[in-house]
């Protein structure tokens, strides 16, 4: 069963940074679209660096759904776009490097002189990456609407990146079961040590990897994954709404 989830108050979102919670999280807090709020600060300093893009701005990429937008090598894939009776909801996949909790930080939506924060989401489907395939893991992600006539076209979606949510487990055993995942660390045969202090910050260093493969290349990757995100932006234009 995936899980849902939908708004509650800024305290339990600040503390989501540092633990997952199983069942309801907290996500962005329900306001009028005029209005830039968020629930933690990481997605705080994301979003609130936006500015609404003039019409010059907007993509020009195909509406066609699905689409793809691939950048520095990730593909995200834009599968639905529908107008509900609360707002606008959409469908995004995107590709896991390994069986973390990847979480998605979509951005404002733009249309008109409007912009309008994500109000919640859910997860509908999800494929574990291995160690030699990466993952997959879809969502829907809820825009609430409180003046549904002034919704038009084009609109501007933004995913501006995911990232690993650590899970209820001691750091360094979460961070040696995304590293048994990793198609890429298994393939640069990255070993890793790591020691945690009380208050669930990570000490790692590179203790092994293939001969084949650069020490800073090893070292590289081995940070990406211990950062546990990935970096858009991707942006998607779109001409149509189902309804």
């Amino acid at each position: 069963m995936y899980k849902k989830y939908s708004t509650l108050s800024t305290g339990l979102a600040i503390a989501l940074m540092v633990v997952t919670t199983i069942g309801s999280i907290v996500w962005y807090a329900s306001q009028p679209q005029s209005k830039v709020l968020a629930d933690t600060t990481k997605i705080q300093q994301l979003v609130t660096s936006q500015e609404i893009p003039s019409n010059n701005s907007i993509s020009q990429a195909a509406s066609t759904i699905p689409q793809l937008q691939t950048i520095n090598g990730v593909t995200i894939e834009l599968t639905s776009v529908k107008q509900t009776e609360t707002g606008i909801e959409i469908g995004i996949c995107y590709p896991t490097p390994d069986d973390g909790d990847w979480y998605p930080t979509p951005g404002h939506i733009y249309y008109s002189t409007y912009e309008v924060l994500p109000d919640e989401f859910e997860f509908i489907s999800e494929q574990k990456a291995d160690g030699i395939n990466t993952g997959r893991r879809c969502v829907l992600i809820r825009y609430r609407i409180d003046e549904m006539e002034s919704i038009t076209t084009p609109m501007q979606f933004t995913l501006l990146d995911y990232w690993a949510v650590p899970r209820e487990m001691p750091p360094c055993e979460n961070l040696q079961q995304r590293l048994n995942t990793n198609p890429k660390a298994k393939a640069y045969g990255l070993k890793a040590k790591c020691s945690s202090d009380e208050q669930g910050g990570m000490s790692v260093t590179l203790s092994d990897k293939a001969s084949s493969v650069a020490q800073d290349k090893a070292q590289l990757v081995l940070d990406e994954i211990v950062n546990g995100i990935v970096n858009g932006p991707w942006e998607f234009t779109i001409t149509e709404l189902e309804k």
